[in-house]
C-alpha cells in the first residue's frame, strides 16, 4: 500500500509540475470536459421541467430586474436527469427575438455544488437572433478553435419545456474557471467581461479609453468576474494607462499583453466580418490577467452576428479594410496597433496565418454543407424561428433582404471576402504564400505547428500544422530525454495547405508508450535550408 501511495504521489507531483510550468494556451490543456458536447457536429436534446405554474412570467420578471436571478428546474440533457438546475433568461438585442424565443443560461451548479453536464458547470442556449443561416456562431467559434484562439466551443440543441418542443438553439460553453483552466492552465488570475451597455440608455463601452486615475470611473465599463488577487482594478488601470499614454507602444504593449492571440482574434473578426466585437461595438470579449506574469489574454465571446449580420454596421462588409477600426480614439487597443508600423506588421502577419490556408471555399464549404444537412430538420420544425425555411436555405448560399436591410449569405460572403482580402494584400505588396514583402521583410511564417488536441491525451491525439508553400516536411515525436519515439512524417514533399496527423501513443515498433511528457518537432525545408519548431504534449494512462 505504501509503495502504491508513493507512486501515486509522484505522479501527482509530476502532473502538477507540468500544469504549473506549461506555456500552453488555448487548446493546449484540454482534457475531457465538454468533449462529448462539442467535439463533433451534433444536435443535443434538453428538456427543462419547471414545477412553478407561472414560470414564464417569473423568468421575464427576473430578467427585467437585471439581477441575473435563476429559477430552479429539472433539466434532462441527452437523457440524463439533473435536479435543481439554475435557469434564467439572457441577452440584449437577442431578447427581442419574436415568438418568445428567448436565449437561456443554464447553471448546473447554481443550487447543487459540483453538479456538471459532461464537465460543464454552465452552458448558454442562444437563439440565432438575426441569423437566417443558423450557422454564424458555430462557424466563427470553430474557426477560432482551428486557429488556437481562446474561445468557447459551440454546437446545437433541440430544446423542450415541460416535455413539449420549444425551439432550436445554439449550445455554447460558458466562460468560467473551468474554461480558464482548460485554455490557460490556470484559473487563479482575475478576469473582466466587456459590458453590454449599448442600447441601455447609458451606453457604457469597454473601449480601454483612459477615464482618469480613479478606479471607480471604470466600474460601469468593465464587469469584474473574479476577485482572486490583490488589486484587480489596479491591474486594469495600469494596462489602460500604458495603452493610452506610452510613447513606445511597440515595446510597452507586448510587455503587458500576449499579442499573438490578440492579433489573430482581431484578424478573425475582420476576416469573418464580426463587427459586434471590440473593433466596432466595443463589446463581446473577456480579458484575463494570467498569472504569474499578469499579462492580458483575450477571450472571444458572442459571435452570433458574424459574417456581416450586425445591424447598423458598415454596408459593404465584404470589402471591409483589413485594418478596419470603428474609431481611432474610441478603440485605442486596436487603433494604436494599426497606426504603429511595427505592430501593424505583426498584425498583418497574423492575418496571413488565419486567412491564407483556412479561409477558402475548399476548406469551408464542405463543413457548411455538413452542418446544414445535420440541422435542416431541426430548423424546419422550429415554429418560433425568426426567419422562414426558404430564407434559411437561401442565406446559406446568398444574401437576403429583410425590411430593407441586407443580410449577407454565408457562402457568397466567403467568396467575396476572400477576393477583397487578397486584393488588399496585393495592394500592400504582401504575398501570404511566400512570406516575403517587396522590401524583403518576413510577413508570415512558411509553416505553423499547432498544439495537439486533446492535450493531455489518451489514447490518441491529433497534431495539426499548416504550410504556406510547397516544402519538405518531417514530423517526429521525442520522449523527455530527447530519444526519438516515432516519425509521423518523414521528409515528405507537401503542398501548401492544412494538415492533420494522428499519433496513437505508440513508437515505430508499435509499442505503447508510458505516461509522460513528450515533444513533437516539425521541420520544414528543401535540404539547403531547414527550420523547425517544437511543442510539448502529455500522454496520460
Amino acid at each position: 500500500m505504501m509503495k502504491k501511495l508513493t507512486i501515486s504521489f509522484a505522479m501527482l507531483v509530476f502532473f502538477i509540475s507540468i500544469m504549473i510550468l506549461s506555456p500552453f494556451s488555448s487548446k493546449d490543456l484540454f482534457a475531457a470536459d465538454g468533449d462529448s458536447l462539442f467535439s463533433t457536429y451534433k444536435v443535443h436534446t434538453i428538456n427543462i421541467r419547471f414545477s412553478q405554474p407561472n414560470y414564464w412570467d417569473s423568468l421575464i420578471y427576473y430578467y427585467n430586474q437585471g439581477l441575473e436571478q435563476y429559477m430552479s428546474a429539472t433539466v434532462i440533457a441527452n437523457g440524463i436527469t439533473f435536479n435543481n438546475v439554475g435557469v434564467r433568461l439572457k441577452g440584449n438585442s437577442s431578447f427581442t427575438h419574436p415568438n418568445n424565443k428567448k436565449a437561456f443560461r443554464l447553471g448546473f451548479d447554481e443550487y447543487v455544488s459540483g453538479q456538471k453536464w459532461n464537465g460543464m458547470k454552465g452552458v448558454h442556449l442562444n437563439n440565432f437572433w438575426n441569423d437566417p443561416s443558423f450557422l454564424r456562431e458555430k462557424l466563427h467559434l470553430d474557426y477560432c478553435q482551428a486557429n488556437n484562439i481562446a474561445a468557447p466551443r459551440g454546437n446545437f440543441v433541440r430544446m423542450s419545456i415541460n416535455d413539449t418542443l420549444f425551439a432550436f438553439y445554439s449550445l455554447v460553453e460558458h466562460v468560467d474557471k473551468t474554461f480558464l483552466t482548460s485554455r490557460f492552465g490556470s484559473s487563479n488570475g482575475d478576469y473582466f467581461k466587456a459590458v453590454d451597455g449599448i442600447g441601455t440608455g447609458a451606453d457604457y463601452i469597454s473601449d480601454f479609453r483612459w477615464l482618469g486615475a480613479d478606479s471607480t470611473l471604470y466600474y460601469n465599463n468593465y464587469e469584474l468576474k473574479s476577485n482572486l488577487t490583490n488589486g484587480p482594478w489596479k491591474k486594469l488601470l495600469t494596462f489602460i494607462d500604458t495603452l493610452n499614454h506610452t510613447g513606445d507602444i511597440a515595446t510597452m504593449l507586448p510587455a503587458q499583453m500576449n499579442m499573438e492571440p490578440y492579433y489573430k482574434t482581431m484578424a478573425i473578426d475582420n476576416v469573418l466580418g464580426n463587427l459586434d466585437s471590440y473593433i466596432f461595438s466595443g463589446r463581446n470579449f473577456y480579458i484575463y490577467f494570467k498569472p504569474p506574469t499578469n499579462k492580458v489574454d483575450w477571450i472571444v465571446w458572442d459571435a452570433t452576428l458574424s459574417f456581416g449580420a450586425l445591424p447598423g454596421g458598415p454596408l459593404n462588409i465584404e470589402t471591409l479594410p483589413i485594418t478596419y477600426v470603428g474609431s481611432d480614439t474610441g478603440r485605442p487597443l486596436f487603433s494604436r496597433i494599426v497606426n504603429n508600423p511595427a505592430l501593424k506588421h505583426e498584425y498583418l502577419l497574423a492575418l496571413c496565418r488565419v486567412y491564407n490556408t483556412k479561409f477558402t471555399t475548399d476548406a469551408l464549404f464542405p463543413k457548411i454543407d455538413s452542418i446544414v444537412n445535420l440541422i435542416r430538420p431541426y430548423v424546419y420544425e422550429d415554429q418560433r424561428k425568426m426567419f422562414t425555411n426558404q430564407q434559411f436555405e437561401t442565406n446559406v448560399i446568398s444574401d437576403i433582404t429583410v425590411s430593407g436591410r441586407r443580410i449577407p449569405g454565408i457562402k457568397s460572403y466567403i467568396t467575396l471576402r476572400r477576393t477583397s482580402i487578397q486584393s488588399q494584400l496585393n495592394a500592400l505588396g504582401i504575398d501570404c504564400s511566400t512570406g516575403i514583402d517587396p522590401n524583403g521583410q518576413e510577413t508570415v511564417n512558411t509553416f505553423e505547428l499547432y498544439q495537439n488536441y486533446p492535450n493531455p491525451f489518451n489514447p490518441s491525439t491529433k497534431i495539426e500544422y499548416s504550410l504556406t508553400k510547397q516544402t519538405g516536411v518531417t514530423l517526429v515525436i521525442y520522449d523527455a530525454l530527447g530519444k526519438q519515439v516515432t516519425s509521423l512524417v518523414n521528409k515528405e514533399l507537401q503542398n501548401s495547405g492544412f494538415y492533420t496527423v494522428e499519433w496513437n501513443g505508440s513508437d515505430d515498433a508499435g509499442n505503447s508508450m508510458a505516461t509522460g511528457l513528450y515533444f513533437m518537432k516539425l521541420s520544414v525545408g528543401d535540404g539547403s535550408f531547414e527550420s523547425s519548431v517544437t511543442k510539448k504534449l502529455v500522454l496520460i494512462k
